[in-house]
């Protein structure tokens, strides 16, 4: 439980992720500012020293037209930096790694190329290359800062933290006005767990800002993560002593509190938080966690449904808190006490998500995670339509649509199936699945040639994924055999039997098409005999591998393999039961023949000619 929180409360509150925004998106504004830093860079980089000799002349006394060799070196190495620049931003990254490099050979002293090798390199996970050009960038040129950011960056990411403390800490002598590099030294100190260290820049950067806020919540967050609880309970009990006003410290304090194991503390924090202020969403979250972990769920819960209730509070970490509850949910019970809880935490997420359904209005979301819980609860009508409301907000999500589609094909809704299938590739043109619950749907509504369009549409989007390949060629071959194309039925069925020989459906319907067609009755036996292999005691495998010895005239063995169909049967099937009939017939037994086409007639599902078989008493083929 507490992992769940957990997370919700790290992805929530923003003074804390503000570490990491710190560490990545930071950096990459000042890659991005760099691009712009290049050209005038490489221009002074390739530049050289101009001489004092005086050019020569030509026979008539002007200047002769001699190019300059400085100036020729330098329109190479711009053309070639601007060729990688222009490879990295196609995304094309071995080409633009591959050009910058031709460009240090041209020029070694450009700093501007090293600089956007290294990134590369980082990029390429190869992290000591990626340093060493950041290091020497810096070494070439020491006045600009983004190459100084670039080093701290690839320190930090090569646990280099020496390294990075001291990158930051040249930063900060030459640029002190860059605040946020304090940041940046602190969190490298404290991750060398030299906490007094680390604390004393949050001094420093006192004497230049003062206290804030946000000062405040950085130094907690960089104890927090360093593991140093004590400090970060003093640096809040100084805190609140100072600034009793500001309401987010004593929820803060109050987890510290937790941790040290001082639980009535906590308590008495966070009921102080929500009395100076009660709209405070995320201090009830963090109750909400303390009173769950105390066994006192429905205390937990009202605070839950307050919180929830916030149309302010992002809905992502509410998503993130109900998708713990339905994980937590799903894992097997240990006794009647765990299921109870289990019972008791899906009810409570019913409840959750019907109020966020009314704190955000125009999200799907609370619909989607609602699918997934009825969907798992066996209840697939509920959950289509929760899936179905999803996707009026959520059009872009794909695995909603996903969802959806495969509601639709297991209640055996072949209009829904074709209508969302539809909209879903209209959406998601590249994506094969839709297509094939499309020209399943259309196949099962009788619109065959539609049917085969999508199958060949979709066949041909599948990249490297044989099992769904596979699907495709076992559903054309069903397509194609109703409408009696029976060369490309029987091709499409070998080329699925090629991806999975053990394909038990594919094994079945192949044999039966092939023996309704009294072809190929020998290959049509082995793959119905090895369809019952690997799945027997299935009344329809064992009816056609009877089917199949009847068409081979061995009526004897087709009786004794449909009696055993029709008893694997739970109900009476007419087809079966027809074809039991069938082969009594072809052994002399016309009166019990006719008994069994009575009952398969009676039964319903036997073939077109049941009733003059019933009514002339004799079989009609």
């Amino acid at each position: 439980m507490r992992l769940i929180f957990a997370l919700m409360l790290r992805s929530s509150r923003t003074p804390r992720a503000a570490l990491l925004l710190l560490r990545t998106p930071k950096s990459a504004v000042r890659w991005t500012k760099a691009l712009f830093l290049s050209l005038p860079l490489l221009l002074i980089a390739c530049g050289g020293t101009k001489t004092v000799a005086e050019r020569p002349r030509d026979f008539e006394g002007g200047a002769a037209n001699v190019p300059d060799p400085n100036k020729t070196k330098r329109a190479v190495v711009m053309k070639l930096f601007m060729e990688a620049q222009e490879a990295r931003l196609k995304g094309e990254m071995p080409k633009a790694m591959q050009i910058f490099e031709a460009t240090l050979k041209e020029d070694p002293q450009n700093a501007a190329s090293m600089f956007e090798l290294a990134k590369l390199y980082n990029q390429a996970q190869h992290p000591l290359e990626a340093l060493a050009l950041a290091k020497k960038a810096v070494a070439t040129d020491k006045e600009n800062i983004w190459y100084r950011f670039l080093l701290a960056d690839m320190s930090t990411q090569s646990n280099d933290l020496n390294g990075a403390a001291k990158a930051y800490q040249d930063i900060i002598k030459k640029w002190p006005d860059h605040y946020e590099v304090y940041f940046g030294l602190a969190n490298v100190l404290a991750q060398q767990k030299k906490i007094p260290e680390a604390r004393q820049v949050f001094r420093d950067l006192e004497k230049e800002t003062g206290t804030s806020e946000e000062l405040v919540t950085r130094e907690y967050d960089m104890l927090a993560h360093a593991g140093a609880t004590d400090q970060a309970r003093d640096l809040l009990e100084h805190a609140i002593a100072e600034h009793p006003e500001q309401t987010q410290y004593y929820g803060m304090l109050a987890e510290v509190y937790e941790q040290l194991g001082q639980k009535e503390k906590a308590l008495e924090m966070y009921k102080k938080a929500l009395e100076l202020d009660p709209d405070d969403s995320m201090t009830r979250i963090s109750l909400a966690q303390y009173y769950y972990e105390a066994d006192q769920k429905e205390e937990g819960f009202q605070q839950l449904k307050e919180a929830f209730s916030d149309p302010d509070l992002d809905i992502d970490p509410k998503m993130q808190l109900l998708l713990g509850f339905f994980q937590m949910t799903d894992a097997p019970g240990d006794g009647e006490k765990s299921d109870s809880t289990s019972q008791e935490l899906i009810r409570q997420s019913h409840v959750l998500i019907a109020v966020l359904k009314k704190a955000h209005p125009q999200s799907g979301k609370p619909f989607s995670i609602e699918g997934d819980f009825l969907a798992r609860e066996g209840k697939r009508a509920e959950a289509r339509a929760a899936f179905k409301e999803a996707v009026k907000y959520e059009q872009d999500k794909f695995p909603i649509w996903s969802a959806l589609i495969q509601l639709d094909a297991q209640l055996n809704d072949y209009p829904a199936l074709h209508e969302d299938a539809a909209k879903a590739i209209e959406l998601f043109p590249s994506q094969p699945e839709f297509q094939l619950y499309n020209g399943i749907a259309l196949s099962q509504l009788k619109k065959y040639d539609q049917a085969i369009e999508a199958l060949v549409t979709g066949r041909d989007l599948v990249v490297d994924n044989k099992p769904l390949e596979g699907q495709f060629w076992s559903t054309l071959g069903d397509a194609y055999n109703e409408t009696k194309q029976y060369a490309k039925s029987d091709e499409a069925y070998d080329k699925s039997l090629v991806i999975d020989a053990n394909n038990v459906v594919v094994l079945n319907n192949y044999a039966y098409y092939l023996s309704e067609r009294g072809e190929k009755l020998d290959k049509a036996e082995q793959m119905s005999h090895k369809a019952n292999e690997l799945q027997p005691d299935v009344a329809t495998y064992i009816d056609t591998y009877a089917w199949i010895l009847y068409k081979q005239g061995k009526f004897a063995d087709a009786r004794s393999w449909q009696e055993k169909a029709i008893a694997a049967n739970a109900t009476a099937d007419g087809t079966l039961i027809e074809h039991y009939g069938d082969i009594l017939y072809k052994l002399g037994d016309a009166p019990g023949a006719l008994e069994q086409w009575k009952k398969a007639k009676a039964a319903g599902g036997a073939g077109e000619n049941i009733d003059r078989k019933v009514s002339e008493g004799h079989l009609v083929e």
